[in-house]
């Protein structure tokens, strides 16, 4: 009998910054090993995320992992946000410093070991491009992946269950970091942000991410619904990355039948001097001015393959509670599926070059891309 799969995908993203040192192996000051008992059923992977940026405004974010088979991915994102995720292949010895990986349809992705104490020096594609670390008191990652995987009674159905806590490192007990660490990190209801310095023991202690799971799978394990085969597309970067600002994204899918599954994905913006999260009206002086709403317009017109037949009615555009992100080269708007357009044309992001979006920026944000 043809095995079904229920995949149940849900990603909390916390995102750790790499301590500055001279010493060049990898510094952070999160505990890097994770030594927890599973079951046979589950899967604990522990990835170090950090983020380059190239002059002209393309950037990686990495999430790469060095004692398992499952060695992570690096995303690449160009100028124009556009996006290729490298499923990494091959990781040599620090010191060898060499990497490679290849994406879904074939892209190649060569270069030696992304650490924020030198450039990363790339072949993307073919085409060489140079990446450095910028300077922020965030500039890395560290991911806590878990996965658990199960077969129904009558053995037909496969449920699959992933979650993963990402954690900023704050060396410096920073409050403004504590305060970013306990928003992202919500879910879970952690009450200690400390807590996070230790991933270790609060995994054993508070068991969060399995419990997490546990309401999931009773529910699945009831029912009598029967879903088709799905696979796990769930991935987490870092969009922007400076003094002031980060700007980090999860990504969500779950398939439970039907012609295909859902998915969305989830921008945060916050603010490195105060913690706070930032939402599109704390930026923009009016989101209804017409000439803002014309501009947003007249590029999703521009998108490639798109006229005004691929969206819903565009006079009904809304920029109120949009899921924005920036990046060195702007401010990004973007739209989920079924928002401004069918499922068939997938998720929309418009990209707003600097000099376009200083008009409509209140006055304390228009330096937000420096």
């Amino acid at each position: 009998m043809k095995t079904n799969f229920k995949v149940i995908i849900l990603s909390l993203l916390l995102v750790v910054s790499c301590s500055n040192s001279n010493n060049n192996k990898k510094s952070n000051n999160i505990q890097a090993n994770i030594d927890i008992p599973l079951t046979e059923n589950e899967k604990l992977y522990n990835y170090e995320v950090v983020y380059f940026m190239s002059d002209s405004g393309e950037y990686v974010s990495s999430a790469l992992t060095y004692n398992t088979n499952n060695l992570g991915t690096i995303v690449y994102t160009d100028s124009n946000q556009n996006s290729v995720t490298f499923n990494v292949e091959r990781i040599g010895e620090l010191d060898e410093g060499s990497i490679s990986a290849v994406s879904y349809d074939d892209k190649t992705l060569d270069g030696n070991i992304p650490n924020i104490l030198y450039p990363f020096d790339a072949k993307i594609d073919g085409k060489e491009i140079i990446f450095n670390s910028v300077k922020s008191s965030v500039t890395g990652a560290r991911i806590i992946e878990y996965t658990y995987t199960n077969i129904s009674p009558n053995r037909d159905n496969i449920f699959e269950y992933k979650n993963s806590i990402f954690v900023l490192n704050n060396e410096n007990n920073s409050e403004t970091i504590n305060k970013i660490n306990m928003d992202i990190n919500k879910e879970f209801s952690i009450t200690d942000a400390a807590s996070f310095n230790d991933l270790e023991s609060l995994l054993k202690k508070e068991n969060i991410i399995s419990n997490k799971m546990n309401t999931y799978y009773d529910e699945w394990v009831n029912s009598d619904y029967i879903a088709n085969t799905s696979e796990d597309l769930s991935q987490y970067c870092i969009n922007y990355l400076s003094e002031k600002f980060i700007s980090i994204n999860r990504f969500i899918y779950e398939y439970t039948g039907g012609a295909h599954g859902t998915y969305a994905t989830v921008y945060s913006v916050y603010s490195l001097e105060n913690g706070n999260k930032l939402k599109i009206e704390d930026l923009i002086t009016d989101l209804k001015n017409t000439d803002l709403l014309n501009l947003i317009k007249d590029k999703l017109l521009k998108i490639d393959g798109r006229d005004k037949r691929s969206y819903f009615d565009l006079n009904e555009l809304s920029l109120e509670n949009n899921n924005f992100y920036i990046t060195q080269n702007g401010l990004v708007f973007t739209w989920g599926i079924y928002e401004i357009g069918p499922y068939s044309i997938g998720e929309t992001r418009v990209l707003i070059p600097t000099e376009e979006i200083k008009p409509y920026l209140k006055d304390e944000y228009k330096t937000i891309f420096e």
